[in-house]
Protein backbone atom coordinates (compact mmCIF):
# COMPACT_ATOMS: atom_id res chain seq x y z
CA UNK A 1 0.00 0.00 0.00
CA UNK A 2 1.27 3.03 -0.90
CA UNK A 3 0.57 5.71 1.84
CA UNK A 4 2.46 9.30 0.24
CA UNK A 5 3.23 10.44 -3.10
CA UNK A 6 5.59 13.76 -3.41
CA UNK A 7 7.62 15.12 -6.45
CA UNK A 8 10.33 16.83 -6.83
CA UNK A 9 11.95 19.25 -9.75
CA UNK A 10 15.31 18.58 -9.47
CA UNK A 11 16.68 20.51 -12.49
CA UNK A 12 15.58 21.80 -15.91
CA UNK A 13 17.24 21.15 -19.41
CA UNK A 14 16.45 25.02 -20.74
CA UNK A 15 14.86 24.31 -23.83
CA UNK A 16 15.25 21.67 -26.48
CA UNK A 17 14.75 21.01 -30.37
CA UNK A 18 11.14 20.03 -31.16
CA UNK A 19 12.23 16.52 -32.66
CA UNK A 20 13.70 15.54 -29.78
CA UNK A 21 10.47 15.59 -27.94
CA UNK A 22 8.43 14.46 -30.73
CA UNK A 23 9.92 12.47 -33.28
CA UNK A 24 10.29 13.84 -37.01
CA UNK A 25 8.05 16.85 -35.86
CA UNK A 26 8.40 20.73 -34.76
CA UNK A 27 11.44 21.15 -36.16
CA UNK A 28 11.30 25.05 -36.57
CA UNK A 29 9.87 24.46 -32.35
CA UNK A 30 11.68 24.59 -29.21
CA UNK A 31 9.88 22.95 -25.88
CA UNK A 32 11.18 23.28 -22.10
CA UNK A 33 12.13 20.19 -20.40
CA UNK A 34 12.51 19.69 -16.59
CA UNK A 35 14.22 16.76 -14.57
CA UNK A 36 12.19 14.95 -11.82
CA UNK A 37 12.90 12.93 -9.00
CA UNK A 38 9.80 10.81 -7.23
CA UNK A 39 9.36 9.67 -3.25
CA UNK A 40 6.72 6.93 -3.00
CA UNK A 41 6.33 5.84 0.32
CA UNK A 42 5.18 2.38 0.95
CA UNK A 43 4.55 -0.21 3.78
CA UNK A 44 8.33 -1.40 3.20
CA UNK A 45 10.01 2.45 3.46
CA UNK A 46 10.57 5.66 1.37
CA UNK A 47 11.30 4.76 -2.17
CA UNK A 48 12.68 7.55 -4.68
CA UNK A 49 12.87 7.20 -8.37
CA UNK A 50 16.18 8.81 -9.12
CA UNK A 51 18.52 11.21 -8.06
CA UNK A 52 18.87 14.13 -10.05
CA UNK A 53 21.54 15.78 -11.86
CA UNK A 54 25.18 15.55 -10.82
CA UNK A 55 26.92 18.57 -8.93
CA UNK A 56 29.30 19.48 -12.15
CA UNK A 57 27.26 19.56 -15.62
CA UNK A 58 30.13 21.04 -17.69
CA UNK A 59 30.75 17.77 -19.62
CA UNK A 60 26.97 17.62 -20.40
CA UNK A 61 26.47 20.73 -21.35
CA UNK A 62 29.74 21.12 -23.37
CA UNK A 63 28.23 18.20 -25.18
CA UNK A 64 24.75 20.05 -25.58
CA UNK A 65 26.17 23.01 -26.57
CA UNK A 66 27.82 21.31 -29.91
CA UNK A 67 25.34 19.36 -30.35
CA UNK A 68 22.73 21.84 -30.50
CA UNK A 69 24.78 24.37 -31.38
CA UNK A 70 23.13 26.15 -29.01
CA UNK A 71 23.37 27.08 -25.15
CA UNK A 72 19.70 26.81 -25.06
CA UNK A 73 19.71 23.16 -23.96
CA UNK A 74 21.95 23.42 -21.52
CA UNK A 75 21.54 21.52 -17.72
CA UNK A 76 21.01 23.86 -14.62
CA UNK A 77 19.55 23.67 -11.68
CA UNK A 78 19.18 25.48 -7.80
CA UNK A 79 20.25 24.73 -4.17
CA UNK A 80 16.79 24.20 -2.99
CA UNK A 81 16.51 21.18 -6.22
CA UNK A 82 19.38 19.22 -4.91
CA UNK A 83 17.60 16.24 -3.87
CA UNK A 84 18.99 16.05 -0.38
CA UNK A 85 17.81 19.53 0.21
CA UNK A 86 14.04 18.86 -1.26
CA UNK A 87 14.05 15.85 1.34
CA UNK A 88 15.00 17.68 4.10
CA UNK A 89 12.54 20.10 3.66
CA UNK A 90 10.32 17.36 4.67
CA UNK A 91 12.26 15.78 7.31
CA UNK A 92 13.91 13.55 5.34
CA UNK A 93 17.20 12.39 5.54
CA UNK A 94 18.86 10.77 2.84
CA UNK A 95 19.82 7.37 5.18
CA UNK A 96 15.96 7.29 5.53
CA UNK A 97 15.78 6.42 1.85
CA UNK A 98 15.37 2.54 1.41
CA UNK A 99 15.04 1.93 -1.61
CA UNK A 100 15.84 3.58 -5.42
CA UNK A 101 14.62 2.87 -8.40
CA UNK A 102 17.00 4.71 -11.26
CA UNK A 103 15.46 5.20 -14.65
CA UNK A 104 17.36 6.08 -17.16
CA UNK A 105 20.73 5.26 -15.98
CA UNK A 106 22.23 8.85 -17.55
CA UNK A 107 23.65 11.25 -15.24
CA UNK A 108 20.43 13.46 -14.48
CA UNK A 109 19.14 10.41 -12.69
CA UNK A 110 21.66 8.81 -11.40
CA UNK A 111 23.94 12.05 -11.03
CA UNK A 112 23.42 11.96 -6.87
CA UNK A 113 22.59 8.10 -6.37
CA UNK A 114 26.40 8.45 -4.04
CA UNK A 115 24.99 10.18 -1.48
CA UNK A 116 22.09 7.53 -0.53
CA UNK A 117 24.09 5.26 1.54
CA UNK A 118 21.91 2.26 3.21
CA UNK A 119 19.17 2.11 0.00
CA UNK A 120 18.72 -0.70 -2.36
CA UNK A 121 19.07 0.15 -6.13
CA UNK A 122 17.23 -1.04 -8.90
CA UNK A 123 18.19 -1.20 -12.44
CA UNK A 124 16.54 -2.54 -14.94
CA UNK A 125 18.25 -6.24 -16.10
CA UNK A 126 18.16 -5.02 -19.75
CA UNK A 127 19.41 -1.73 -19.25
CA UNK A 128 22.51 -2.89 -16.82
CA UNK A 129 23.94 -4.59 -19.63
CA UNK A 130 23.53 -1.95 -22.29
CA UNK A 131 24.35 0.99 -20.28
CA UNK A 132 26.35 0.40 -17.66
CA UNK A 133 28.58 -3.12 -17.98
CA UNK A 134 27.98 -3.69 -21.80
CA UNK A 135 31.82 -2.86 -22.66
CA UNK A 136 31.61 -1.24 -26.02
CA UNK A 137 31.73 2.06 -26.84
CA UNK A 138 28.26 3.74 -26.08
CA UNK A 139 26.74 4.67 -29.70
CA UNK A 140 25.08 7.47 -28.62
CA UNK A 141 26.75 9.19 -25.84
CA UNK A 142 30.11 9.17 -24.14
CA UNK A 143 29.77 7.13 -21.08
CA UNK A 144 31.55 9.49 -18.85
CA UNK A 145 28.59 11.88 -19.27
CA UNK A 146 25.92 9.94 -19.13
CA UNK A 147 27.50 7.23 -16.33
CA UNK A 148 29.77 9.61 -14.09
CA UNK A 149 33.26 7.75 -13.31
CA UNK A 150 32.45 8.91 -9.66
CA UNK A 151 29.33 6.84 -9.97
CA UNK A 152 30.79 3.78 -11.15
CA UNK A 153 32.86 3.67 -8.70
CA UNK A 154 30.62 4.12 -5.87
CA UNK A 155 28.44 1.36 -7.85
CA UNK A 156 31.42 -1.58 -8.38
CA UNK A 157 32.72 -0.50 -4.92
CA UNK A 158 30.40 1.17 -1.86
CA UNK A 159 26.87 -0.20 -3.28
CA UNK A 160 27.56 -3.32 -4.93
CA UNK A 161 25.84 -5.55 -2.66
CA UNK A 162 22.92 -2.97 -2.73
CA UNK A 163 21.88 -3.44 -6.23
CA UNK A 164 19.44 -5.76 -8.00
CA UNK A 165 18.15 -5.98 -11.53
CA UNK A 166 14.85 -6.19 -12.00
CA UNK A 167 11.99 -6.28 -14.91
CA UNK A 168 8.53 -6.60 -15.27
CA UNK A 169 7.83 -7.39 -11.28
CA UNK A 170 6.80 -6.09 -8.01
CA UNK A 171 10.16 -4.20 -6.36
CA UNK A 172 8.71 -3.51 -3.34
CA UNK A 173 5.22 -4.06 -1.39
CA UNK A 174 2.54 -2.15 -3.53
CA UNK A 175 5.36 -1.02 -6.29
CA UNK A 176 5.98 -2.44 -9.80
CA UNK A 177 8.10 -1.74 -12.74
CA UNK A 178 8.21 -2.68 -16.15
CA UNK A 179 11.02 -2.09 -18.85
CA UNK A 180 9.88 -0.45 -21.57
CA UNK A 181 12.78 0.93 -23.33
CA UNK A 182 11.90 3.35 -26.05
CA UNK A 183 13.87 5.98 -24.70
CA UNK A 184 17.51 4.11 -23.40
CA UNK A 185 17.78 0.69 -22.93
CA UNK A 186 17.72 1.31 -19.03
CA UNK A 187 13.87 2.58 -19.33
CA UNK A 188 11.32 1.35 -17.22
CA UNK A 189 7.87 2.51 -16.04
CA UNK A 190 7.22 2.58 -12.39
CA UNK A 191 3.66 1.84 -11.35
CA UNK A 192 1.86 1.88 -8.07
CA UNK A 193 -1.83 2.74 -7.00
CA UNK A 194 -2.85 5.47 -5.14
CA UNK A 195 -5.72 7.06 -3.30
CA UNK A 196 -7.76 4.69 -5.79
CA UNK A 197 -5.71 5.78 -8.82
CA UNK A 198 -3.28 3.87 -11.16
CA UNK A 199 -0.20 5.93 -11.40
CA UNK A 200 2.26 5.32 -13.98
CA UNK A 201 5.71 7.46 -14.07
CA UNK A 202 7.69 7.03 -17.51
CA UNK A 203 10.70 8.31 -19.59
CA UNK A 204 9.03 6.85 -22.53
CA UNK A 205 7.00 10.32 -22.10
CA UNK A 206 8.80 13.65 -22.27
CA UNK A 207 5.64 15.61 -22.57
CA UNK A 208 1.86 14.55 -22.33
CA UNK A 209 1.48 14.77 -25.89
CA UNK A 210 3.63 11.68 -26.69
CA UNK A 211 1.07 9.61 -25.13
CA UNK A 212 -1.96 11.60 -24.95
CA UNK A 213 -1.13 11.71 -29.46
CA UNK A 214 0.48 8.15 -29.56
CA UNK A 215 3.56 10.16 -30.95
CA UNK A 216 7.11 8.48 -30.10
CA UNK A 217 10.14 10.63 -28.56
CA UNK A 218 12.28 11.84 -30.69
CA UNK A 219 15.47 10.74 -28.14
CA UNK A 220 14.26 7.24 -28.50
CA UNK A 221 16.38 4.39 -29.01
CA UNK A 222 13.28 2.43 -30.66
CA UNK A 223 10.05 4.05 -31.45
CA UNK A 224 8.41 0.85 -32.05
CA UNK A 225 8.37 0.59 -27.86
CA UNK A 226 7.43 3.88 -27.34
CA UNK A 227 4.37 2.70 -28.90
CA UNK A 228 3.82 -0.34 -27.43
CA UNK A 229 4.84 1.59 -24.09
CA UNK A 230 1.66 4.18 -24.26
CA UNK A 231 -0.60 1.77 -25.48
CA UNK A 232 0.04 -0.24 -22.12
CA UNK A 233 -0.32 2.90 -20.44
CA UNK A 234 -3.76 3.41 -21.66
CA UNK A 235 -5.14 0.09 -20.22
CA UNK A 236 -2.98 -0.23 -16.88
CA UNK A 237 -2.60 3.51 -15.77
CA UNK A 238 -5.50 6.08 -14.63
CA UNK A 239 -2.89 8.65 -13.89
CA UNK A 240 0.76 9.19 -16.18
CA UNK A 241 2.89 11.16 -15.49
CA UNK A 242 5.73 12.32 -17.90
CA UNK A 243 9.69 12.08 -16.61
CA UNK A 244 10.38 15.47 -17.84
CA UNK A 245 7.28 17.77 -18.60
CA UNK A 246 6.90 21.07 -17.12
CA UNK A 247 3.39 21.19 -16.77
CA UNK A 248 3.82 18.76 -13.99
CA UNK A 249 4.19 21.31 -11.46
CA UNK A 250 1.04 22.53 -12.38
CA UNK A 251 -0.80 19.53 -13.49
CA UNK A 252 -0.01 17.77 -10.21
CA UNK A 253 0.76 20.52 -8.14
CA UNK A 254 -0.79 18.61 -4.16
CA UNK A 255 2.01 16.51 -4.95
CA UNK A 256 4.36 18.82 -5.64
CA UNK A 257 7.41 18.71 -2.53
Amino acid sequence: MVRTFRIFKVGEHGEVPGPEVYWMRDFDKWYKLYFYSFLIESEDGNVLVNTGLPDDVTMRNDFLAKWAKSDRCKFTYSEDEKIENGLRRLNIDVNDISHIIITPVQDYAIGRLNLFKKARIYFSKTGWYHDVVNPEPSPFLNRDIYLPKYIRDFLFEEAWDRIRLVENQEVVKGINVRWTGCHHRSSMLVQFTFNGKRFCISDAVFLLGNYEELIPIGIAEDIYECITAYKYMRSECDVVIPAYDPENVVRYNQYLA
